[in-house]
């Protein structure tokens, strides 16, 4: 009784509900409390769990952040499961990223913006926070690999999941490489009116990798709940 009970709990689908209510529930409702109101397209998601941007409701947003990188830690394995076999190096490789990723975002909100500092080293919330999000970038093109050379019958489950990771990261090295190119060749002002556009907007491109990240996560779990695979088989 007590194992199934802990299987049910434990089962992707159950574990991506709860990802996304405390993730994204906690970010919209600290947001609800942001002083001035909060602009998701230029302000990046620390200053929700900044005590000095949002003193109201940042232990709100750092909670939910800390529960939700401890929620993505079991995907590692539910990934590795399906992709393992047709994939090893490269799923093996991808869970460590993920697990990597999953342990910074957790540290990074347990670590309050601006006050802490880890073995003497300044900004360790932003510092862990750009781990995060490049170890999940990076384990997010893995897994990729990985279903690319799955059997011909997950063709859709290969164009959805290309869709979601390619299209996204494309348009991120865009965005860097324009940033970069008008910093070298155009003046200051174009260089300026760039950097301040939406179009470079680090908060912009920080809810679209969430989102992404997401969505990714729901694409293999929804295939492996159709195709009745189970973290424990």
């Amino acid at each position: 009784m007590g194992h199934r009970l802990v299987t049910r709990l434990f089962h992707p689908v159950v574990v991506l509900i709860g990802l996304g209510a405390c993730f994204f529930g906690s970010l919209i409702l600290a947001a609800t409390f942001f002083p001035h109101g909060y602009d998701w397209r230029y302000t990046v998601i620390s200053s929700l769990a900044s005590p000095r941007d949002n003193p109201h409701a940042y232990w709100i947003a750092c909670a939910g952040l800390a529960v939700s990188g401890l929620l993505l830690i079991p995907f590692a394995i539910f990934l590795q499961k399906p992709l393992e076999p047709f994939a090893p190096k490269l799923t093996a490789w991808a869970g460590k990223l993920f697990l990597l990723g999953a342990i910074s975002l957790t540290l990074s909100a347990l670590i309050v913006p601006g006050h802490y500092r880890i073995l003497g080293i300044s900004r360790s919330h932003e510092h862990l926070a750009q781990i995060s999000s490049v170890a999940f970038c990076l384990s997010l093109i893995l897994y990729l690999g990985a279903i690319l050379r799955l059997p011909s019958s997950f063709c859709l489950l290969r164009v959805a999941a290309g869709f979601v990771v390619i299209l996204p990261v494309t348009a991120l090295m865009v965005s860097r490489l324009f940033l970069f190119l008008a910093y070298e060749i155009f003046s200051s002002t174009v260089y300026h009116a760039v950097k301040v556009s939406l179009w470079s907007s680090l908060a912009l491109w920080e809810w679209i990798g969430a989102f992404c990240i997401y969505l990714f996560l729901g694409l293999m779990t929804l295939e492996g709940a159709a195709t009745g695979t189970r973290p424990d088989e």
